[in-house]
């Protein structure tokens, strides 16, 4: 039965796989096809804000496979498919085969999972990590825990978040926990250096307007947490209908969590699954509060503790509610998620149906960091900064695409409507907005 859920979820995250590259996952193919191995840790790793192993991995990857959107996005489809069975092996070994299965299923048809197992970045990486960690840690495999343990440490920083519930619940095993976290210490101790430039980089990054975009502590990232975990990226316009359902949901699976709750004193390990779900959720808001961390899609690998639970809260019921649960969990996660595989407004940037509008016309990017997707898609020479527009012809594009950020003086459209440019057409690409001027 596993091996059918497994092929169902790997057929899933193929279906609209060569949608466009949005900007971060064209940044990651740059990187993948302009450093060397070396390069990514020497001078790319420097100024950004991630440890180095997925672009490694997509490097080597890339090197054999190609730079398309769908040979870049294979290997977290690859990350998300095991990831689902680990989740089958956590949930079998802490409450039964049964639960296992179903709570791989939730996870197999998941409208957040499913989406960031086609994304070309590190979450997919990220969430099966932090699984094997779980499943190695409940097996006391030390030996594999510490391995993995490293693997995450150079993967994601904001997943290492999950560490302080081994210590919780293993506190007997703390000597072994202190020996299987050398490793991590030690690889730590040599990639210092780099690790300070981008804390250095993460602090001026949240002093500025990127910073919101990054993830400060709020409400409004605190609630679209559990929001995202139940409903994935779909949304709508008429926010009262997805307000209700928000409700109707939530009331649904909260009352599977307290009924999975309610089994902690009879089931072993129960615990560590409720810590996974909360504690890295409580730390990300606390240390949002100086650095941006605080984005749903940055905690996706606690959506498995999510299911697990929700899952073992159906097996507490009786029979013909058990099956009536585990059909309305399906149904929320398949309706959400192929309203999403097939329906554009809900999928990425569609920098690649921009470029083909483009054509042989030059746009004006306000910043360098904008312009890695454009470039993708073979229209970098076209790009200038305002300072070149004199030498231009009568047609030039303007990217509006968070403007207020990159540049929040709106100096760049101020410098073109100068020049004697006219707004003739307004463009949004699924969230890339641009402008054509004309000179008359």
């Amino acid at each position: 039965m596993i091996w059918l859920i497994l092929l169902f979820g790997f057929g899933l995250r193929l279906i609209s796989l060569n949608q466009s590259l949005w900007l971060d996952e064209a940044t990651t193919s740059s990187v993948a096809s302009r450093f060397s191995f070396s390069e990514i840790i020497t001078k790319f790793s420097p100024a950004d804000f991630h440890p180095p192993l997925y672009y490694l991995v997509l490097r080597g990857w890339s090197m054999v496979f190609g730079f398309s959107e769908i040979s870049l996005r294979i290997p977290s489809v690859i990350f998300g498919v095991v990831t689902i069975y680990v989740v089958y092996l956590i949930g079998k070994n802490i409450f039964n085969k049964k639960v296992g299965l179903v709570s791989s299923l939730f996870l197999a048809t998941g409208g957040l999972h499913i989406y960031y197992s086609q994304e070309a970045r590190m979450y997919a990486l990220t969430a099966l990590f932090v699984s094997c960690l779980v499943y190695l840690f409940i097996k006391k495999r030390w030996l594999l825990f510490s391995a993995s343990l490293v693997l995450l440490g150079m993967t994601d920083y904001v997943a290492l978040l999950i560490v302080p519930i081994f210590w919780i619940v293993g506190r007997k095993d703390w000597r072994k926990l202190v020996i299987s976290h050398l490793p991590l210490a030690i690889s730590y101790f040599f990639w210092l250096p780099i690790l300070l430039q981008q804390f250095s980089a993460g602090l001026a990054a949240s002093q500025s307007a990127w910073g919101n975009l990054l993830g400060r502590s709020s409400l409004k990232e605190i609630i679209l947490i559990p929001v995202k975990f139940m409903l994935g990226r779909i949304s709508f316009e008429d926010k009262w209908l997805y307000g209700l359902l928000v409700a109707v949901v939530s009331s649904i699976y909260g009352y599977l969590l307290f009924r999975s709750i309610r089994l902690m004193r009879s089931i072993r390990n129960l615990k560590l699954l409720l810590l996974w779900l909360i504690v890295p959720v409580i730390l990300a808001v606390v240390i949002a509060f100086k650095l941006p961390i605080l984005s749903y899609f940055r905690l996706l690998f606690v959506l498995p503790a999510f299911y697990l639970l929700l899952a073992g809260g159906t097996q507490s019921l009786p029979k013909r509610w058990r099956n009536l649960f585990v059909v309305l969990i399906l149904f929320v996660n398949l309706t959400s998620s192929i309203l999403y595989l097939v329906g554009p407004r809900f999928q990425r940037e569609d920098w690649r149906s921009m470029a083909k509008a483009l054509g042989s016309s030059k746009i004006v990017f306000p910043a360098n960091s904008q312009k890695e997707a454009l470039s993708y898609y073979g229209k970098g020479d076209q790009i200038i900064n305002s300072d070149q527009i004199y030498k231009k012809g009568k047609e030039i594009w303007l990217s509006r695409y968070v403007w207020e950020v990159f540049d929040p003086s709106d100096i760049a459209r101020q410098r073109i409507e100068s020049l004697g440019y006219n707004k003739t057409d307004e463009y949004n690409f699924n969230g890339v907005v641009v402008w054509k001027y004309l000179k008359l």
